[in-house]
């Protein structure tokens, strides 16, 4: 099973660098708010787990860039995640031009996080029930 969702995204003059094109770095912020947007569509947001205790940092990122995004482009998000998350939770995202070409693909891998107790716990039932309803 996997789960899609699809954002866009206007590039902005402050997610370029001084070569007129996204900052390499920018590319990981632009795919957190498409997370946030993904799970928000879900039923979900970061903000009610914090609340039940709970918080997902990200543990690992890998980045590939195929092609440079420019100031003013419109671009699509691409985001998916395969299966229901048991320790790791973890978004495919891929950047696409109006012309449908891959600009920039990321994997990033989410964990989940006791507040009370900083420490990495399974994914919590509540979250996962809504992976496997979709």
């Amino acid at each position: 099973m996997i789960i899609q969702h699809e954002m866009k995204y206007r590039i902005l003059y402050a997610d370029t660098d001084a070569m007129g094109v996204m900052y390499y770095a920018n590319y990981l912020r632009v795919y957190e708010a498409a997370r946030g947007d993904f799970m928000r569509k879900m039923g979900f947001t970061f903000s009610d787990a914090e609340s039940k205790g709970i918080v997902c940092p990200a543990i690992k990122a890998e980045v590939e860039y195929f092609r440079f995004a420019k100031f003013d482009w419109e671009v699509t998000i691409k985001s998916s995640v395969s299966g229901v998350p048991t320790s790791k939770l973890e978004f495919v995202h891929e950047m696409y031009d109006t012309e449908n070409n891959l600009i920039n693909r990321a994997v990033i891998t989410l964990g989940f996080v006791n507040t009370a107790k900083f420490k990495a716990v399974r994914c919590p039932e509540w979250l996962s029930l809504l992976f496997k309803s979709e």
